[in-house]
């Protein structure tokens, strides 16, 4: 019986290896939870710049079609704007030569001998 009674009573070493024990295992669940922790910081991390990226990508894809866009809108205005200025100097010439012709006409009877014969 003596040597039962002497299990149950923890002496002073037992009680303090077991506090030990206790306070390693804590370390290791916090080491577990830190390690954890980490991981799915880095993970949280990794979506968040693999998110940037795709963000990067469609905005750069979206002004790259805005720029084709506007491009060939400006293209098609400068060729409106040179057919539009291509048409004002044929009708500028035109009416330069009808002006022209008007003026010879008018010297032509001006000049001749006899003005009621054109």
């Amino acid at each position: 019986m003596g040597v039962a009674v002497a299990m149950a009573m923890p002496t002073p070493d037992t009680n303090v290896a077991d506090a030990m024990n206790r306070v390693l295992e804590a370390e290791r669940e916090a080491a577990v939870a830190i390690a954890a922790a980490e991981a799915e910081a880095e993970a949280a991390l990794n979506a968040a710049r693999e998110l940037r990226r795709k963000s990067l990508e469609t905005a750069r894809q979206r002004a790259s079609r805005v720029h084709v866009r506007a491009q060939s809108r400006l293209a098609a205005a400068l060729s409106r704007l040179g057919a539009q200025a291509s048409a004002a100097s044929t009708d500028r010439a035109a009416l330069e030569s009808l002006a022209q012709q008007a003026i010879d006409n008018i010297a032509r009877r001006l000049t001749s001998v006899d003005h009621d014969a054109d």
